[in-house]
């Protein structure tokens, strides 16, 4: 196509205007790298740490023989200090028998019952249910803060709201806990005619740990 004297000072324009544009593009676009460089140079490395405190409950437990025990602990009993979250929740169930009349351990299940407590249900850390038919005790864990683990760790934050602001969150640990505990007694052959071994007593322990975030400047 031929470009008369008269259309090429229109095309020259918009070719230099589209010229500027890119040049503009590039430098904003040079700047914000070098802005983001900057951030990562300067910003300060900081520690987080933990300081813990454990708040225990008990609950004793008569069960009998192919019954479903629920058991609740109240967590609003708990008096958490000022600047302290409930982090995760530690649960020990104990038979108290070691072989008991029948001569072997008697079967004990226990289940942490997901309801409304607000706590990380689905975290993989968690351990809501087990068994046992050994006389061992059994162990379930509940995370209740989120990513909480105890460990000390170390992130980039412009300052020291912004490096501890995701361990300050209320709201967390509010409700029940709920613990169903199973029975099956096992008598030698399924047999115990004298009805002397029809129950036994359990014992929960649960331990409730609290945490307060340590921060503290990299130099």
């Amino acid at each position: 196509m031929l470009m008369t004297s008269e259309s090429r000072l229109p095309t020259l324009a918009a070719l230099a205007g589209t010229f500027l544009m890119l040049v503009v593009t590039m430098v904003d676009l040079v700047g914000d790298l070098q802005d983001t460089e900057a951030f990562l140079t300067n910003t300060p490395d900081w520690s987080i740490s933990f300081e813990t405190q454990n708040h225990t409950m008990q609950a004793v437990e008569t069960v009998q023989d192919d019954e479903t025990r629920n058991v609740v602990f109240d967590l609003s009993v708990i008096d958490v200090p000022d600047g302290f979250m409930i982090g995760y929740i530690d649960i020990i169930i104990t038979s108290e028998e070691e072989s008991g009349i029948s001569g072997q351990c008697d079967s004990v299940a226990g289940d942490l019952i997901e309801n409304d407590l607000t706590a990380q249900w689905n975290d993989p850390e968690n351990n809501l249910s087990g068994q046992d038919s050994s006389c061992i005790p059994i162990e379930l864990d509940l995370t209740v803060y989120p990513n909480f683990d105890g460990e000390t760790f170390i992130l980039s934050a412009i300052n020291e709201y912004q490096a501890t602001k995701n361990w300050t969150e209320t709201g967390w640990g509010v409700g029940n806990l709920s613990v169903d505990l199973d029975l099956d007694v096992n008598a030698p052959l399924g047999l115990d005619p004298l009805g002397m071994d029809s129950d036994e007593e359990i014992t929960v322990d649960v331990t409730v740990v609290m945490f307060k975030p340590i921060i503290s400047l990299i130099e």
